[in-house]
């Protein structure tokens, strides 16, 4: 994100001069200087990128210079931000100006009409109407709105492009054994997917109808290094199992178990994109995947909290290191993965 203005805190002095016992460059001996935050709500503040574990109104101690200090609001889930150059002493009042223009993010939503493969039964089909995949479309765009976005707290913004495919699908079977739409399935089916069209492609497909099952040990896959992919894309593949009526299903996952969609797109920036970068995330779980090392972080299921944290790097370190870990807002607003790809980041 660019500069939008520079803010110079300067410290009054009133009346006659006097020598004073505070050091130098602030009111503390190590030499930081105390800012005073407030905000049009409540909001945990952040220093540089990084949770500070204090909120807005509340004071932070800074080292004289420039820096970015933000808060990101509690209940409006909204992050304002300032470039400052810290002297001395002073206030800093956020205001909803300060909001940072979202940073755009595109996705292909694919989905699949007929899937088809060799079951325990032999060969046959799955299938989704065009009106079922209207309902898989909406269930996707609702988690855009709960989830990936609100939990940037507005930082992000997607776009989306929604191409079903209509001839039927050839499944793969992977080394687990597990049925998938592979990515160079895909891939061939769709050649104008190239580096820097979309940041992860997502793909919604049938995992059973009638005698025909293609049941797996999972729900959503995501490939979790996308510029190491050919598409150079994050991909995300969702089985649904539709049961007897796609309607109760996809509000029994609203109700229930929500966040699969957001939970496959972690894992194609929280295994490596964002490591790469240079940031600090939790630690791998023992599958070797941190989105899935929610309970060691204390987490519990259905891990809601642990994706709002994850994201906003406010997941409290339990080993050494930085006190908190995770993306952040101001990642958020960095380089994406199709910037990434065509190598035109700034960050």
């Amino acid at each position: 994100m660019k500069t939008q203005w520079t803010l110079v805190l300067l410290l009054a002095v009133m009346g006659a001069c006097k020598k004073s016992s505070t050091p130098a460059g602030g009111d503390k001996p190590d030499g930081k200087i105390q800012v005073a935050v407030s905000a049009p709500e409540a909001g945990y503040i952040y220093l540089d990128g990084a949770y500070t574990g204090i909120t807005a109104p509340g004071n932070i101690a800074v080292t004289a210079g420039k820096h970015v200090i933000g808060v990101a609001l509690q209940n409006s889930f909204q992050y304002l931000r300032k470039q400052v150059d810290i002297t001395a002493t002073g206030t800093l009042n956020f205001t909803t100006a300060d909001k940072p223009v979202p940073k755009v993010w595109k996705a292909l939503w694919i989905g699949v009409n007929e899937t088809k493969g060799t079951s325990a039964t032999g060969d046959c089909s799955t299938h989704f109407s065009t009106a079922e995949l209207d309902q898989g479309y909406d269930f996707f765009q609702w988690s855009l709105q709960q989830h990936f976005e609100k939990y940037a707290y507005s930082t992000i913004h997607w776009e989306v492009t929604r191409k079903d495919i209509t001839a039927p699908v050839m499944l793969t079977r992977g080394a687990n054994n597990w049925y998938t739409v592979d990515p160079a399935t895909i891939a061939d089916l769709m050649p104008d997917i190239q580096p820097g069209a979309y940041d992860c492609v997502f793909v919604f497909w049938r995992e059973s109808e009638g005698a025909c099952s293609f049941k797996s040990g999972y729900f959503g896959l995501a490939w979790t290094n996308p510029l190491k992919e050919s598409m150079k894309t994050g991909y995300v593949t969702v089985k649904f199992d539709a049961g007897t009526s796609l309607t109760d299903r996809i509000n029994y996952y609203k109700n229930n178990d929500p966040g699969v969609w957001v939970h496959e797109w972690l894992h194609t920036v929280g295994e490596n994109f964002y490591q790469d970068k240079g940031l600090q995330l939790p630690r791998k779980a023992g599958d070797g995947l941190v989105v899935h090392a929610a309970e060691m972080y204390h987490y519990i299921f259905p891990w809601m909290n642990w994706y709002l944290d994850f994201m906003s790097a406010r997941v409290i370190n339990v080993n050494d290191g930085p006190k908190y870990l995770g993306i952040g807002p101001e990642a958020l607003l960095g380089c994406t993965v199709r910037e990434k790809a065509m190598n035109t980041c700034n960050d």
